[in-house]
């Protein structure tokens, strides 16, 4: 059989280290890892792979800007594997390029997924298909009437936004993406910043007015 060249940018070594592991259950697979969109860039063969799988919210260039630059060549393939379930994330992946998108908990189908792509077809996991269809149907948030919106935020400050939407503590998102506690307390007070708030509950009550919960 042909061999598959799949390569993967994402910083979590932990979920890395898991997503190689299903991988190379195929030994027709040859795997390339980057931890940042930087290091994929700087390795100078973007052009070779079959697919490209990466997380959005990367260290410095996120995996949106990763994917408006990727498929400027439309026959590129790359899937979104990511634990960011924002609107915002999603349409933005899907508009610049992705082929798939599913979430980090996904990995059971992972080679039925790749397999599909790679023939040409597209994937996304079920929730996400939802929420393309209920965005046909509810009326779009307005920066001016809100005073700001979601979309100034790093796909990286999105993600931890939407952490703290579901209850999560700083310990528990440092503990996620590898970073300490106080470079996560740091980047919510970014957050806060950027929403122009100055308490929690102002923070979710705009997070709400922009459908993220």
């Amino acid at each position: 059989m042909k061999s598959i060249t799949i390569g993967i940018i994402e910083d979590n070594l932990d979920f890395l280290q898991s997503l190689s592991g299903v991988l190379v259950q195929n030994p027709n697979l040859n795997l390339t890892t980057w931890n940042s969109a930087e290091a994929f860039w700087a390795s100078g063969k973007s052009k070779e792979w079959d697919l490209l799988i990466l997380d959005i919210g990367l260290p410095g260039m996120s995996g949106i800007d990763v994917l408006k630059t990727y498929h400027t060549v439309e026959s590129r393939k790359s899937l979104v594997i990511s634990s960011l379930q924002t609107d915002d994330a999603i349409f933005s992946a899907l508009r610049n390029g992705a082929s798939g998108y599913i979430w980090k908990s996904e990995l059971d189908s992972l080679h039925d997924t790749i397999q599909t792509l790679l023939d040409g077809g597209s994937v996304i996991s079920p929730s996400i298909a939802a929420k393309v269809l209920l965005s046909f149907r509810k009326p779009q948030a307005k920066a001016d009437s809100l005073g700001v919106g979601v979309e100034v935020l790093t796909p990286r400050e999105r993600q931890i936004l939407e952490l703290i939407v579901e209850g999560d503590n700083p310990h528990q998102i440092g503990s996620l993406f590898g970073t300490t506690v106080g470079t996560v307390r740091q980047q919510i007070k970014t957050i806060y910043k950027k929403l122009q708030v100055n308490t929690r509950v102002q923070m979710l009550k705009k997070a709400r007015q922009f459908g993220i919960f």
